[in-house]
């Protein structure tokens, strides 16, 4: 059932992908790579509980959805976006949290000790836009609708952007204990290793990933 319940997620966020970003070939993109750099999956007795970061290089040459012109999405820079689910295993049979269940529990962290909370109102435009990717979805994948999206202010109270993905950064989605779920945490670092290429170490030559400060082939700091 746990491996079933894995593939599912995958599924989706291979799906999100392809339905969200339209990349061409000059990025290079490996799709493997990048689906495990944005999905985590936390299992913990019979609880599941998977989180889908959606950053904004994800949006980059986007096609709204039934139309063949680029459509602008720059605003999403605003933003960090997830979808989350949460269920638990009653023999066999899954119960789902609801979209309110999970946003009571979040937060996101950065370096810095500020907490950030999900936005309660989301801006129309941006609202569609993620429910448009949610239904497309929910076509292939029954499963879909048990997902939840999370939207934050990229900004933290201080107006300083809580995550920067063109530098080596983390971010860190947090989820407090509530009813039969314990607390857990979801933590991504960046650059996407799937997105940037990082060449090869100056000293011996080996390919290296852009998160790495040192090579693990030959110690070189890079």
């Amino acid at each position: 059932m746990k491996s079933f319940k894995f593939a599912s997620v995958f599924v989706i966020a291979a799906f999100l992908m392809l339905f969200c970003m339209g990349w061409t070939a000059r990025h290079n993109i490996d799709l493997g790579e990048f689906i495990k750099e944005i999905t985590i999956i936390n299992v913990r007795g019979n609880q599941t509980q998977s989180a889908i970061w959606l950053p904004f290089e994800f949006n980059v040459n986007a096609i709204a959805s039934g139309s063949k012109t680029q459509t602008d999405i720059s605003f999403l820079k605003s933003y960090l976006i997830f979808m989350v689910q949460c269920s638990v295993d009653r023999g066999g049979s899954q119960t789902y949290t609801s979209w309110s269940q999970i946003q009571n529990r979040a937060f996101l962290k950065g370096f810095s000790s500020a907490r950030l909370r999900p936005l309660t109102l989301v801006p129309v435009g941006l609202s569609q836009k993620l429910e448009a990717i949610k239904t497309a979805m929910a076509g292939s994948e029954s499963s879909v609708g048990n997902m939840h999206i999370l939207v934050f202010d990229i900004n933290d109270p201080a107006g300083k952007p809580l995550v920067d993905t063109a530098r080596r950064d983390k971010l860190t989605l947090v989820l407090d204990a509530s009813g039969p779920f314990s607390r857990t945490e979801f933590t991504w670092h960046t650059p996407f290793d799937a997105v940037i290429d990082a060449g090869f170490c100056p000293k011996c030559g080996e390919k290296i990933k852009a998160q790495w400060h040192y090579c693990p082939w030959c110690g070189n700091k890079l």
